[in-house]
This record gives structure tokens, C-alpha cells and sequence, in this order.
């Protein structure tokens, strides 16, 4: 069984917790295989139970969009980055974050995955950049997989100019790594791990960010990464600007991130618990036919990118 899932225009992420390896359940961890009597249970069991069903997404009043990206103090070249991708008008969290950020407020933002969290940020951060080169951005995020995508972001906003970035992340060369922080680039994008192993080799020094990223704030306190946090706000300057992007805050988490937070505007436009331009699906496949039924898929979808896990 193949569980396939798709987000919105450029969105595509693991997450540490889903359903399914070829029909059998498995758990975060150590897999535990049913238990003898147990098959003729699974046999009769409805695994469309696990999937949640895509909805047509209607926003609430106060997520009515306000703006479009020309309404935005941005500079031209981003203005113009923008429709080059094809985005014609903001989705609600940039509508309502992108002011505030360039404003210099903190800010906590919730908001499904998928719904443009990361232009929200990237936008405002590459603006002031292009005003003054030497700002730095340092912009966390929980997974290889996440920040790679950032950084491509990134990229996709500054086509033409000369805004530079590093991602630092595990899994690949840290000497490449280290090369790219000596050319002093404007954004460093990263994971925990990988950032605080350079930051003690002493190749990041965190006093010279003046703005602090941290995406998919809940993910990163789920797999236990709130100490990493800490340890990098005490790094930061005390004069900075924060901003936390989550799709959920709990409680804990809110009590948290609120005490690195200085008056931080609050946006919030969760629209329940999945998105209507997210697809989750089951495709029954045993033996043999997992690869045939995988290269079908393959061949007959209009898909530009495929996670299989």
C-alpha cells in the first residue's frame, strides 16, 4: 500500500507520523508485527479510516483576502519574482502577516501546511535585504526535506539579484558547508542538528542575525528540539526580530515560544485539520505488483514529484 500525498504549489514534506507501509500499520519507532490471531482482525478492517479526505476549504470571514502583492511595500524585483511563479493574490497568512513582518514586529503565525507559510516570511526578509545587504536572516526548520524547499524558495524570490544563502543540514557535506558560511551569506537556512554542530566549531556565529525563523514550530518541539531552540535564541542579539510559523500551537508550546517573543502580532487562519489541496490516498498492492502498480502510477498521474514512505 502506497500512501501518496500532495500540498499546494512547490509543498512537499515527510511527516514523522502516518500510516503505512503495504498495508500493514506501523508505529513511530520500533515496527511491531501483528500479534498470531491478530491477522483475521486486520483482514476485515477498513484501512480508509486512516486516510483524511481532502475538503473544499471555504475561509471564514476574517480570512477574507485583503490585499494583493502589489498592495505590498516590496521592492520591484520581488513584486516581479512573484507573478513570475504564477501568484496572482495572497493566501490568508501572507495577507495578513507580510505587513507586520516588514513593519519589524514579531510575529507567531498558525496556519495549515500548504498554505504559503514560507513566502510569508521569505518575502519580507529578501526586502529588507535588498535595502541593506548586510542584514542576516538565520531561518530553523525541523527537517532536511523542509529547509531544502525553503532555501529553493528562496532562491525562486531572488532570481536576478545578488542575495546569497547556505543550507546547512545533515546528511550532506559539512566542509561545503563550512565553505559556504566564509562567504558571508545573508540567509543561512538549517536543521538543529546540523546548525549547532557548526555553531560549536565556531563557524556561525548567531550575534550577527538580526532575524530569527523558526518553521513548522510544532514539528520541531514534537521530536524534541525545544532545547535546540533555546540554545540558539541565546545566542541570538537581544535586539531582533522573531518569527514562529506552526500549523498547531498548543498550550505548552505557546507558553514556550511566547518567552522569545517580544509584543508579537498573532495571525491565525488554521482552516481545520486538512487542507482542501491535500489528497491522501490508499492503493492496494501486494508481492510483486507494489512496482508495477508504483510505475502506473507514475506514468498516468499529473504529478511533478512523488514521496513515497
Amino acid at each position: 500500500m502506497y500512501t501518496a500525498r500532495s500540498y499546494g504549489p512547490g509543498r512537499f514534506r515527510s511527516s514523522p507520523q502516518r500510516s503505512s507501509s503495504f498495508g500493514r500499520p506501523v508505529t513511530r519507532g520500533r515496527f511491531s508485527a501483528p500479534r498470531r490471531g491478530a491477522a483475521s482482525k486486520l483482514q476485515g478492517l477498513d484501512v480508509n479510516i486512516f486516510i483524511k479526505q481532502a475538503r473544499e476549504t471555504i475561509l471564514a470571514p476574517q480570512n477574507v483576502i485583503k490585499h494583493t502583492f502589489n498592495d505590498f511595500a516590496l521592492a520591484d524585483f520581488i513584486k516581479q519574482n512573484v507573478a513570475r511563479k504564477g501568484y496572482k493574490i495572497p493566501s490568508p497568512i501572507q495577507d495578513q502577516a507580510i505587513e507586520p513582518i516588514l513593519a519589524g514586529r514579531d510575529l507567531i503565525g498558525v496556519a495549515n501546511t500548504g498554505t504559503g507559510k514560507t513566502a510569508a516570511f521569505l518575502l519580507p526578509i529578501i526586502h529588507k535585504i535588498s535595502i541593506d545587504p548586510t542584514k542576516r536572516a538565520l531561518i530553523v526548520a525541523p527537517t532536511r526535506e523542509l529547509a531544502f524547499q525553503i532555501r529553493e524558495e528562496l532562491r525562486s524570490f531572488t532570481y536576478g539579484t545578488r542575495v546569497n544563502s547556505a543550507l546547512i543540514i545533515g546528511g550532506a557535506s559539512m566542509y561545503r558547508q563550512i565553505d559556504e558560511l566564509r562567504r558571508n551569506p545573508q540567509v543561512v537556512i538549517g536543521t538543529p542538528g546540523r546548525l549547532k554542530d557548526l555553531i560549536q566549531r565556531k563557524q556561525l556565529n548567531l550575534a550577527n542575525y538580526s532575524t530569527f525563523v523558526l518553521d513548522e514550530v510544532d514539528l520541531m518541539v514534537d521530536i524534541g528540539f525545544i532545547a535546540d531552540i533555546k540554545y540558539f535564541v541565546a545566542l541570538l542579539p537581544a535586539v531582533r526580530q522573531s518569527l514562529f510559523f506552526s500549523a498547531t500551537f498548543s498550550p505548552h508550546v505557546n507558553e514556550i515560544l511566547r518567552s522569545f517573543v517580544n509584543n508579537p502580532v498573532t495571525v491565525s487562519v488554521k482552516q481545520g485539520e486538512t487542507l482542501g489541496n491535500i489528497e491522501q490516498n490508499i492503493i492496494r498492492a501486494a508481492g510483486t505488483q507494489k512496482v508495477e502498480k508504483l510505475h502506473e502510477l507514475l506514468c498516468t498521474t499529473d504529478v511533478s514529484k512523488v514521496l513515497i514512505f
